[in-house]
């Protein structure tokens, strides 16, 4: 979750040669130091927690999360053929002693919905039937993803989100058994009809609330940040969309720009929801709703996160499904160790079995500094802290002549080792920024003291200025990994309109429709199909 910027407090601005040097015209030099929690409050914290005497920053804390990966996984991987490439997207019914799979399978842009069973929800045989809907290679669903099965007294109905000239909308088909299926209608069932859902509508999941379906999917008006809506319908192919939509947006964060619902189930004297934060490193979110239009999100989210280095999963868990058997409750999810190589897992549902666990990344982002004078010379910074192996901290100063920062600021180096260092910015106001990462969860970096030095051609009156967070970009961070190796880790990012990186260079061409796209773009800006693989 974002944390809040608490702009209150400043920090301790010293002469560093005390009042006999203070009071010459030649140049001063002094500090300004932040040690203390009111000092490191005073800035932006994000991801990170501050306390006192003395004063430190280390990664906040977040509860554990009640699920367990399985030792098993991924219980499905990629088939022969059509699903060759990759498997995503589960659901899970349990029926007759029978747990009941419909996934995701690719090859290629082109992704088409298979079937398998299991006795005992680990161990699964696909069906020899498969796949058991195909997409329409000249028809509006010309990749399909994101099932979700509903079984009542009138047989099995499957949604699901189809991909092509018309971009990403719901399909709808039906089954008596589950393994023929045949599409109703042609064309999409659900499509977005108000502003926030124009530019698409996918990941469907539909639950049956006494004779009514609803319907929880995501959408997006045009520029791919996902929010999440809710319709209703009494026979699953006419919808009415709620007025309330959207229901939720992201928040950025893990959820970046985009949040999908996966799951929703009646629980309690309320509702539960599972749904998918990101899209470049997704991860698995839990809310919590008394009636099904407000959610409050849980605290301790992400409740799936990315799995270790090296894992199966460890660059993406989406597209989470809760099935309860007995007393055991499973969750089967997607989880990639690269780019479009996703596999299906699952989690037991085990509360109070893991430990408290630490934020990956975390930054702070101090208040701007004014030292009075346009020709100050930023000389050096140091900083104190501690790390180990797998954890990390980077330390940067930046100064310039705006009190706002903007592209004219000049940027300090990127110090990953405590002590001090040159810096050499000129410029009357400065800003400093941390950031501090880990790769394992039960341990964090800790950040004592960060110290700059500056020069002015004369004293003056210095002080704390309280802008909040208008662009800083701290370009890199550098961690010691425990082979003694220095890696360049992550990059962490807080992108204001006063300070915009230039556009990436060069183009792809849409594999759909030939149109240029930036380098950056997942999908294609004039007809919104993937440009490089099915849609997530």
């Amino acid at each position: 979750m974002r944390r809040a910027a608490r702009m209150v407090g400043t920090a301790t601005i010293a002469c560093a040669l005390l009042a006999s040097l203070c009071s010459v015209g030649a140049l001063a030099a002094l500090t300004v130091t932040w040690t203390t929690a009111a000092d490191f409050e005073g800035g932006t914290l994000y991801g990170l927690d501050a306390s006192s005497s003395p004063g430190q920053l280390r990664l906040a804390s977040v509860a554990p999360s009640p699920w367990v990966k399985h030792a098993l996984n991924p219980i499905l991987g990629p088939g022969s053929g059509w699903e060759a490439d990759w498997v995503d997207s589960p659901s899970v019914l349990y029926e007759g002693g029978v747990y009941k799979m419909w996934y995701q399978g690719c090859v290629g842009v082109r992704c088409d919905i298979g079937y398998a069973t299991s006795p005992d929800g680990l161990n699964w045989t696909r069906s020899p039937s498969n796949p058991v809907l195909l997409a329409n290679a000249s028809g509006w669903d010309q990749t399909l993803g994101n099932p979700t099965v509903v079984h009542d007294g009138t047989g099995y109905h499957m949604w699901y989100a189809g991909n092509g000239p018309l971009a990403i909308q719901i399909g709808y088909a039906t089954s008596p058994d589950g393994l023929v299926w045949t599409k109703v209608g042609n064309g999409p069932n659900f499509m977005g009809h108000q502003s926030w859902d124009s530019g698409a509508t996918s990941t469907p999941f539909v639950l049956k609330v006494g004779t009514t379906f609803v319907l929880y999917f995501s959408g997006h008006p045009g520029n791919f940040a996902y929010s999440i809506g809710r319709a209703t319908s009494s026979d699953g192919v006419t919808w009415t969309e709620d007025l309330a939509n959207p229901l939720m947006y992201a928040r950025g964060g893990w959820e970046e720009s985009r949040i999908h619902p996966t799951w929703v189930a009646p629980a309690g004297s309320g509702f539960e929801m599972y749904y998918t934060g990101g899209y470049n490193e997704p991860q698995v979110g839990r809310a919590t709703s008394v009636d099904g239009w407000n959610w409050t999100r849980d605290a301790a989210n992400p409740v799936l996160a990315l799995g270790a280095p090296g894992t199966w999963d460890q660059t993406g868990v989406a597209v989470a499904k809760v099935v309860t058997v007995g007393s055991a409750t499973r969750l089967y999810y997607g989880g990639e160790s690269s780019p479009e190589n996703w596999r299906i897992g699952v989690a037991d549902y085990s509360p109070g079995t893991s430990s408290p666990r630490y934020r990956a990344t975390g930054y702070f982002l101090s208040q701007v500094v004014d030292s009075g004078f346009r020709n100050t010379t930023w000389d050096s910074i140091d900083w104190s802290g501690s790390f180990s192996g797998v954890t990390g901290i980077a330390v940067s100063v930046r100064a310039g002549n705006t009190p706002v920062p903007d592209p004219s600021w000049s940027n300090g180096p990127v110090l990953s080792a405590p002590g001090s260092s040159l810096v050499q910015l000129s410029g009357r106001f400065a800003q400093v920024g941390a950031a501090l990462v880990t790769q394992n969860d039960s341990v964090t970096p800790v950040l004592d003291q960060i110290t700059v030095t500056y020069s002015t051609p004369a004293t003056g009156s210095q002080s704390i200025l309280g802008f909040g967070i208008l662009g800083w970009i701290l370009l890199a961070i550098v961690v010691p990994l425990a082979v003694g190796l220095i890696l360049v880790l992550l990059l962490v990012a807080r992108r204001g309109p006063a300070w915009a990186p230039p556009p990436p260079q060069g183009f792809l061409p849409c594999l759909a429709c030939g149109a240029a796209n930036p380098t950056y773009n997942r999908f294609c800006t004039d007809c919104g199909r993937p440009i490089g693989g099915p849609p997530r």
